[in-house]
């Protein structure tokens, strides 16, 4: 019984509330720009086009969260995929050189460690210490610069990635307005 009342109370709230439906103000070609027939036509064809367009861009278009990924992976990645080979270039090299530096020093505190274990003069003893210390010091600076360059590639990768589909979309566009002559299944346009 609770169910009917409802459904009674909704019925004649909505047709008390509701306005009478105007079929011309519905159909009124003017507030669309339509002088006649050919226009309608033409801003069908428009619509249509666009409508392609942006099918052929969201199957094509790069995603932001897949290029963060490939640079979180390996730093230069997503901008290679972005096709911004330049900077793909630079981080790579960049993470190359830094941690190789800072392995190398790693490998060089580690030495100076086992030879500040191993020593028995007290002036060998403090200068591989000191030596130790500092190799250990400068592979930790440049680690965490390759880590800090190695985070803003995956954060610079969002804007390698707006970038290309920005371009692709301008590309895309451009093709569309380029067609002179547009031949289609019903008609031959020619476009000025």
């Amino acid at each position: 019984m609770n169910k009917f009342v409802i459904f009674f109370i909704f019925f004649v709230t909505t047709f008390l509330l509701a306005e009478e439906f105007n079929i011309e103000n519905f159909s009124d070609p003017a507030k669309y720009n339509w002088e006649n027939m050919e226009d309608r036509f033409k801003d069908r064809e428009e619509r249509s086009s666009r409508q392609k367009l942006l099918q052929i861009y969201e199957l094509n278009k790069q995603q932001i969260v897949g290029n963060m990924v490939r640079s979180a992976v390996a730093p230069g990645w997503g901008h290679y995929v972005s096709h911004d080979y330049t900077k793909g270039h630079t981080f790579l090299a960049s993470e190359i050189v830094l941690f190789g530096t800072s392995l190398y020093f790693y490998v060089q505190a580690m030495d100076d460690y086992r030879n500040y274990e191993n020593s028995s003069y007290i002036g060998d003893i403090n200068q591989f210490y000191i030596d130790a210390n500092s190799n250990y010091r400068y592979s930790q600076f440049l680690f965490s610069l390759g880590a800090v360059i190695w985070i803003y590639s995956i954060y610079d990768s969002i804007s390698a990635t707006e970038e290309f589909n920005q371009n692709y979309w301008n590309e895309l566009s451009k093709q569309l307005h380029s067609k002179k002559i547009v031949i289609t299944p019903t008609s031959i346009t020619l476009r000025f």
